[in-house]
C-alpha cells in the first residue's frame, strides 16, 4: 500500500511509549519480554498494524523512546511503518462542560459529540481488545462474531447512525469481506455499511467510498459465479450506489443486469431447432 501522509485523517492518533521496562500504547501495556527494546517496538507495531487492518486503512503513530525522543509515523494495514518529516496535525480536545460543583461551576452543557475514530466507551473496551487479539491470531470466526455482539450492543445504547456503532460495524465488514466465503451476504453486509456511513456522515469519506467499491467488486465476483444472487442483489446495490453519487458503478451493474437478463429471455434460433427434427 501507498501511503500519502497528507490523506491518513488525524484521528485516531496512537502513542507508542517505550521505556526500560516495556512498551504500553495509550498506556494499556503489551507483552513483551522486560527490557528487550526491539521486541517491544516489533510487538508494539504489530499491534497497530492489526488496529489499522480493522480500519483498512494507514493509521497514525507517536513513537516515544526511552531517552525521550518522539517519532510521528504512518503505519498501514500491511505493516509498512512510514517516518514523517513533520510533526502531526493537532486535534484540539472538546470542550467539556462543568461537573456542577464549586462556585465556579458552569451551567450544564450537553455533551460534546463523539469524533469519528474514537476509542470505544470503557464498557466494550474488553470485548474490543479480544476482537483485536482474534483477529491478530487469525480467528476470524471469533472476531467477526465479538464484532457482531458488540455492535449489535451500541447500536442499542447509542442508535444505529452513532460513531461507536458505525466504527464497529465498518469493522465486521472489512473482517467479512477478507474471509469471502459468502459472496452473497458479504456484499449485502457492505451496501448497508457503506449506506449507513454515508447517512451518518461518517470521516473520513474516503473510507465510505472504500467500502462501496468493496461492494461493487463483491458484486462483480458473485456475478461471475452465481447470477442468480447477483440480480437479486443489483437492485440494492444501485440504490447504494447512486445515493453515494456512482454513476460509473451504477451503469456497470445495469448493463450486466440487462445483458444477463437478454441472454436469458432470448428465443431459441429457428435453425438450430430444425437441426434437432
Amino acid at each position: 500500500m501507498t501511503t500519502d501522509a497528507g490523506q491518513v485523517p488525524a484521528t485516531p492518533l496512537y502513542t507508542i511509549t517505550l521505556t526500560g521496562s516495556g512498551v504500553s500504547i495509550d498506556g494499556e501495556p503489551v507483552g513483551v519480554p522486560s527490557g528487550d527494546l526491539p521486541a517491544a517496538r516489533l510487538a508494539a507495531l504489530a499491534e497497530i498494524r492489526v488496529r489499522a487492518a480493522l480500519r483498512g486503512r494507514p493509521v497514525r503513530v507517536t513513537a516515544k523512546e526511552p531517552d525521550g525522543s518522539a517519532w510521528p509515523l504512518v503505519v498501514d494495514p500491511d505493516g509498512r511503518v512510514t517516518t514523517l518529516s513533520v510533526p502531526h496535525p493537532v486535534v484540539p480536545p472538546p470542550a467539556r462542560a462543568g461537573d456542577g460543583s464549586g462556585p465556579s461551576a458552569v451551567p450544564a452543557r450537553p455533551e460534546p459529540a463523539v469524533t469519528w475514530g474514537a476509542p470505544l466507551p470503557a464498557a466494550h473496551q474488553e470485548a474490543w481488545a479480544r476482537l483485536l487479539a482474534a483477529h491478530g491470531a487469525g480467528d476470524t470466526t471469533t472476531a467477526i462474531a465479538l464484532a457482531e455482539r458488540t455492535e449489535a450492543a451500541l447500536e442499542a445504547e447509542y442508535g444505529p447512525l452513532h460513531p461507536y456503532t458505525v466504527q464497529v460495524l465498518s469493522a465486521r465488514a472489512w473482517l467479512v469481506l477478507g474471509r469471502r466465503d459468502d459472496l452473497s451476504a458479504t456484499v449485502r453486509l457492505l451496501v448497508r455499511t457503506a449506506l449507513r456511513r454515508r447517512r451518518a456522515g461518517a470521516e473520513p469519506r474516503s473510507e465510505t467510498a472504500q467500502v462501496a467499491g468493496n461492494a461493487h467488486a463483491a458484486w462483480r465476483s458473485l456475478a461471475a459465479t452465481d447470477p442468480r444472487r447477483a440480480l437479486e442483489l443489483s437492485g440494492p446495490l444501485t440504490d447504494m450506489l447512486g445515493e453515494l453519487g456512482w454513476p460509473g458503478h451504477t451503469q456497470d451493474v445495469v448493463r450486466w443486469v440487462e445483458e444477463t437478463t437478454r441472454q436469458r429471455t432470448l428465443p431459441e434460433d429457428p435453425a438450430s431447432s430444425e437441426g434437432r427434427t
